[in-house]
C-alpha cells in the first residue's frame, strides 16, 4: 500500500515565512552597519591621501597649498587647493591640463561650455579620492553648480561639474547667523565677515586669501589639535564643484551635521523659498542647499558625525554632539586653546 506524502499546511507555511521574515529583519542592520563600516573606512581613506598629497606638497615648496587665488574684490583665478595637490595624488595628467593663468570656468554658460572653455575637461573630471562612498552622488558629475565663476552675473549661472566629498579647514570663520557666530571669537559680534579674504583667517586655509599659505611652523596650537579638511556634501551644497574655488572650504562655526537639504523651489520651515536670493541669507532659509550660511559647515552622511584630517595627517571621526567650543577651538591653528584628548 502507497502512502499518500503529506505536505504543509498553510498555518505551517506562514509559520515558516515570518520566521525567516524575522531573521532577514535582525539580520539587515547587520548587513547595513557592515556595509556603512566599510563606506568609512573608504572615505578614512580619501582624507588620509588627501592630508598625505597638502604634506607632499608641504614637502616640495615649505607651505600647504593656497586656499583659493582670489582676493577680497573677488578678482583672481580662482584655482584650489584640491587642484594644487593633484600631482600628488596620482592625477598628474589631469594637473598638467590644466591651464592655470585663466580662471578655473570661463564659459559664459553650461551649454556653451565644451567648446568654450580650455578648462572643461578639467573641471569635469571626476577624480575618485574626492568622493565618498557614503554620500551618493552618481557618477561623481552633479548638474545645476552654481559659484564657479566670477565674471558679472555667470556666479549665479549653474553649471554641470565633477564635485567633491572633502573640502579644506577655514577655522571659526563666522557665518553672518549670530547664534552661530557666537561660539567664534574670530572678532566681536555684529562685525562684518571677512570670509578668509586677504589671508585673515585662522584656520589652516583661506577662502579668498589671495595666495596666502599657511605652514606647519604657523601651526603653535599642535598639528594634531587642529582640522586641515573635512567632509561635505554635494547633496547639501549647490556649489561643491572641486575646482570651485569659493567652495571647497567649510569652517567650525556651523553646527557639524547641519543639514541643507532643501533644493531650488522648495520652502523652508520659515516660509522662504530655496534659490538663489538666499546665498547670504544669514537669518533665513537654512536648510537652503544654496545658502553659504548653511552650506560653510562640515558635513556627512555617516551617522553620527563626520570624519577628518588633522594637521599631523591623522584622520579623526568627530562626533556630531561635540562641544562646540572645543569644535571651533580645533579648527584654529594659533590661539593657543588647551584642548583635552577626551573632549572629541
Amino acid at each position: 500500500m502507497i502512502r499518500a506524502s503529506r505536505g504543509f499546511t498553510l498555518i505551517e507555511l506562514l509559520v515558516v515565512i515570518a520566521i525567516i521574515a524575522v531573521l532577514i529583519s535582525l539580520l539587515l542592520p547587520a548587513v547595513q552597519s557592515a556595509r556603512e563600516a566599510a563606506r568609512r573606512a573608504q572615505c578614512v581613506n580619501n582624507l588620509k591621501q588627501i592630508a598625505l598629497a597638502m604634506h607632499n606638497y608641504h614637502d616640495t615648496v615649505g607651505v600647504f597649498p593656497p586656499g583659493g587665488l582670489g582676493d577680497a574684490g573677488w578678482n583672481g583665478t580662482w584655482w584650489n587647493w584640491a587642484a594644487f595637490v593633484l600631482s600628488h595624488l596620482e592625477q598628474r595628467n589631469i594637473y598638467n591640463s590644466i591651464n592655470f593663468s585663466l580662471t578655473n570656468i570661463t564659459a559664459v554658460s553650461n551649454d556653451v561650455a565644451a567648446t568654450t572653455d580650455p578648462n572643461v575637461t578639467v573641471w569635469r573630471s571626476v577624480i575618485n579620492t574626492y568622493l565618498c562612498p557614503s554620500d551618493s552622488v552618481g557618477n561623481g558629475v552633479v548638474d545645476n553648480l552654481q559659484g564657479l565663476s566670477y565674471a558679472g552675473s555667470l556666479y549665479v549661472t549653474k553649471y554641470t561639474a565633477a564635485v567633491t566629498n572633502y573640502v579644506a579647514s577655514t577655522g571659526d570663520m563666522k557665518t553672518g547667523n549670530l547664534t552661530w557666530d557666537k561660539y567664534s571669537v574670530e572678532s566681536p559680534l555684529g562685525t562684518p565677515i571677512n570670509w578668509g579674504c586677504g589671508g585673515l583667517f585662522r584656520g589652516m586655509f583661506g577662502e579668498c586669501s589671495n595666495g596666502k599659505s599657511i605652514g606647519i611652523r604657523d601651526c603653535t596650537d599642535g598639528t594634531s589639535n587642529t582640522f586641515l579638511a573635512g567632509e561635505n556634501s554635494p547633496n547639501l551644497n549647490g556649489a561643491l564643484a572641486w575646482v570651485n574655488g569659493d567652495a571647497t572650504y567649510s569652517s567650525t562655526v556651523p553646527p557639524l551635521n547641519f543639514r541643507c537639504y532643501l533644493k531650488d523651489g522648495q520652502t523652508d520651515v520659515d516660509g522662504q523659498v530655496c534659490n538663489f536670493d538666499q546665498l547670504n541669507n544669514f537669518t533665513g532659509a537654512l536648510h537652503c542647499y544654496r545658502n553659504e550660511t548653511c552650506t560653510y559647515g562640515f558635513k556627512s552622511f555617516h551617522p553620527g558625525g563626520a570624519n577628518f584630517a588633522m594637521s599631523d595627517g591623522s584622520v579623526k571621526f568627530i562626533k556630531q554632539s561635540i562641544d562646540p567650543r572645543t569644535y571651533n577651538a580645533l579648527g584654529t591653528r594659533a590661539i593657543g586653546e588647551i584642548i583635552s584628548a577626551d573632549a572629541y
